[in-house]
């Protein structure tokens, strides 16, 4: 019976399908390299058990799809699937988690994946969703559509909210300023508390810890200009 190939090994890809395997679980993802090597339209290039290492080796050897489960050791699934989007690499990848939670879903198709599967799907399944992918298709099995659906539709519901208030806006403009507290309660006829106040809410909202992180934000959301 044919092994799987080790991290860093490769093997002669002809025309075949070129796969990366990355999962930090040996025993299944071993199992699954061995169901890939058995295909003989696929050649499967590397099987590695981190993160870094599976970016690594998709910038190196460029594969048409990368099996990637989420949950990695040193650099995590979804931080991998942004660098391949960000770099632009010519690898389609197939999100394989234990989890199928419609936020999870949501934030790997978001960040580029192009198929997710459950663990406990078969190896035909599997294999199947890659040779999609590497045709330019998506997977989206049935059991997530509507969990998705509703997903993408609350978070729309989010943004077309105001994020902050136009009084939190004043607040934090002159946060940007560098003003103090009671500077902001004086240029805005607010008592100090209130303006720790309306601070605390823009942190809430921001999901920040300081009046640093908070600008930032704000400014890289296009809320400050």
């Amino acid at each position: 019976m044919a092994e799987p190939l080790r991290p860093g090994s490769t093997s002669t890809a002809g025309e075949r399908l070129t796969v990366l395997v990355a999962d930090d679980h040996p025993v299944y993802r071993d199992g699954l390299s061995r169901e890939l090597l058995r295909d003989p339209g696929l050649a499967l290039v590397a099987s590695v058990s981190g993160g870094h290492e599976a970016l690594e080796a998709i910038r190196r050897l460029r594969p048409q799809v990368a099996i990637l489960d989420l949950r990695l050791p040193d650099l995590d699934g979804m931080a991998v699937l942004e660098s391949v989007g960000v770099e632009r690499l010519p690898t389609g990848v197939v999100v394989l988690s234990a989890f199928g939670d419609s936020a999870t879903v949501y934030e790997a198709f978001s960040r580029g994946a192009r198929a997710f599967l459950l663990k406990a799907s078969t190896s035909s399944e599997i294999v199947e969703a890659v040779r999609a992918v590497a045709r330019g298709q998506s997977v989206i099995p049935a059991a997530f559509q509507t969990g998705l659906t509703r997903e993408i539709q609350a978070r729309r519901s989010l943004v077309d909210r105001p994020l902050l208030s136009p009084r939190e806006i004043q607040v934090l403009r002159l946060v940007a300023e560098g003003r103090s507290a009671s500077e902001i309660g004086g240029e805005l006829s607010l008592t100090v508390a209130t303006v720790k106040s309306h601070l605390q809410r823009i942190y809430e909202k921001l999901e920040v810890s300081d009046r640093a992180a908070a600008v930032a934000v704000a400014m890289r959301r296009g809320l400050l200009r």
